[in-house]
């Protein structure tokens, strides 16, 4: 019978051991964003001519897995500019990544480029990104954009 204990009490020691720490808890880490371009500094935002490419670039990185990646739409922060507005964001929504892109992989390089409107108001513009991860952290970066 003390054989019997022993064994009993082994198998549930190795149990519990192997159950242990395999990483299955909550993901509170949000994910890592970072873009060299254009700028997420609104007192040193990207400046542009009208007609000027405006390039994005940066990387994204989940401790786990990423969901997703949005952009929103450019928006002006004074007076109204819709024909600029409207081919910017017309061009972004053919040439961002797509939300799903980023899907169950831990990293991304974002890089993809839009020509603004030749004769473009001069004005102060900003945009939203937002990654998500799978346990649905979000990481939200702001450009500032100004239009000379």
């Amino acid at each position: 019978m003390k054989i019997l204990n022993y064994a009993l009490a082994l198998l549930f020691t190795l149990g519990m051991l192997s159950c242990g720490g395999g990483g299955g808890g909550s993901d509170e880490t949000a994910p890592t964003v970072t873009f060299t371009s254009p700028s997420t500094n609104a007192s040193a935002p990207t400046k542009i001519t009208a007609g000027q490419t405006i390039i994005f670039t940066g990387s994204i990185s989940d401790n786990k897995e990423l969901k997703s990646i949005t952009f929103t739409n450019l928006a002006e922060k004074t007076k109204s500019v819709s024909d600029f507005l409207a081919d910017f964001n017309g061009k972004l929504n053919s040439k961002k990544p797509a939300s799903g892109s980023v899907l169950d992989k831990s990293e991304y390089n974002v890089n993809f480029s839009i020509e603004t409107l030749a004769g473009a108001p001069a004005n102060e513009y900003t945009m939203t990104c937002t990654v998500m991860d799978n346990s649905d952290n979000p990481t939200t970066k702001t450009f500032y954009i100004k239009v000379e």
